[in-house]
């Protein structure tokens, strides 16, 4: 069986903030890919409790409650992960510069720039769209994945077409 994404992200954190437990490990592959999977359950029996003791506002929108959810997923995914992976450093940890294939904090910062700017980018376009200000045909086949990728396909439909059918007409979606 394969790492998931909670064990590799765990590797990751091990092998840079306790890199002494990291290295006693006798099977790490085996240590990571059972902690994913625990992780994985934890999140999963979480995000349940919260979608359970959560209350969904009477107009929400499809696009709504998909935010909503993964807002809750994500405080689940925090939660689980700040107990089970991201344990306290090791005292020495960190203080060399390893290449371990994590960014650093410049380049998380430079990332969330271009994130944000990105975002801001996509939803701009998409209000144009939806006032008649642009339409799909101004975009080029890249700058429409964008917009398709950040709102859903089921964007489309709301200017009567779909990833189908833009691909029909020669569209790269």
């Amino acid at each position: 069986m394969a790492i998931n994404r909670y064990g590799a992200e765990a590797r990751a954190y091990w092998r840079r903030w306790l890199s002494r437990r990291y290295a006693a490990l006798p099977d790490p592959i085996a240590f990571f890919t059972a902690l994913g999977e625990q992780v994985e359950s934890q999140v999963g029996d979480l995000w349940d409790r919260y979608v359970v003791a959560d209350t969904a506002p009477a107009d929400e929108t499809h696009e709504g409650r998909v935010s909503r959810l993964a807002q809750l997923k994500a405080r689940a995914e925090h939660e689980v992960l700040d107990e089970t992976v991201r344990l306290e450093p090791e005292p020495e940890a960190g203080l060399e510069h390893k290449d371990d294939g994590l960014e650093s904090d410049e380049e998380y910062e430079a990332r969330m720039a271009h994130l944000r700017k990105h975002t801001e980018w996509v939803s701009t376009t998409a209000d144009a769209l939806l006032d008649d200000k642009l339409r799909l045909s101004d975009l080029d086949d890249q700058q429409l994945r964008h917009v398709i990728d950040y709102m859903t396909p089921s964007f489309l439909r709301l200017f009567g077409t779909s990833v189908e059918d833009q691909r029909a007409r020669g569209r790269d979606l």
